[in-house]
């Protein structure tokens, strides 16, 4: 069975020498690709791009990163975009309190200002939330605990096991990524082990986040399978049974 990569970034720059080919490449080996927006010009490079594939999906949102950029007509790209043909999630959006060496001092408070107005977006229009989260889980199990019911999953999952529950109860997906391969990440590992499996989906957070031995390189949607052998691996059984139940978890969330 192909798998299903529920994050990969394939409209970014970093595969603009070589699109076609990576394209061709994701399309054959994969049954389906979601990719996330993380500014209005990225999430309708995603719309575009999804509409130009059978088996890509777009999401469409503004990542916390860029949360002191938001403009006063954003919410209103974001609904019309919302409502394009392939459009299947809102994201990837959330909170993140990790200092980045080119990125301001991360501001939780007005993060959250745009985070709110996304989140009532995806409700509006019945659509799953891809949430980033760094070093903030805490707060952002506190946001979106306010805002029940709400469907989605928590990207690049970098909790453990007790983090991955609180947001499993909230009704979320976890998504694990090509950092659960890196030999310092036992505590993802034991999450994924331990979470039940119609609540696992995984990615690869393209062009970020190669496995490990591939690690500093660019990193490609179909590199997903490293995660999920990796699953089997702490899981106990056969890569096509994670093959299974990510996939069906996957078009079950988007609606696919």
């Amino acid at each position: 069975m192909k798998l299903i990569d529920t994050h990969a970034h394939l409209q970014f720059a970093k595969f603009n020498e070589d699109r076609e080919e990576v394209v061709k490449r994701t399309s054959q080996e994969l049954e389906a690709i979601i990719m996330p927006g993380a500014k209005i010009d990225s999430s309708e490079a995603s719309v575009k791009l999804a509409q130009q594939v059978p088996n890509f999906y777009a999401a469409v949102g503004v990542h916390p990163h860029h949360a002191g950029e938001w403009q006063e007509n954003w919410s209103k790209k974001l609904g019309s975009l919302i409502t394009e043909d392939k459009v299947v999630a809102v994201g990837e959006v959330g909170l993140d309190n990790y200092r980045y060496k080119d990125y301001p001092t991360p501001d939780l408070k007005n993060q959250l200002e745009i985070l709110i107005p996304q989140i009532e977006l995806a409700r509006a229009h019945n659509k799953p939330i891809l949430f980033h989260c760094r070093q903030a889980y805490d707060e952002l199990y506190e946001a979106i605990e306010r805002y029940q019911p709400l469907t989605g999953l928590v990207h690049c999952f970098m909790g453990d096991k007790t983090v991955a529950k609180k947001f499993v109860d909230l009704g979320l997906y976890i998504s694990f990524a090509g950092n659960l391969t890196y030999p310092q990440n036992d505590h993802m590992r034991e999450a994924a082990a331990f979470l039940p499996e119609d609540k696992i989906v995984i990615e690869t957070d393209s062009p970020y986040l190669a496995p490990e031995g591939l690690r500093g390189q660019r990193n490609e949607p179909v590199n997903v399978h490293f995660v999920a052998e990796i699953i089997a691996r702490v899981k106990k059984i056969d890569l096509e049974k994670v093959a299974l139940f990510t996939v069906t978890n996957s078009k079950k969330l988007f609606k696919i």
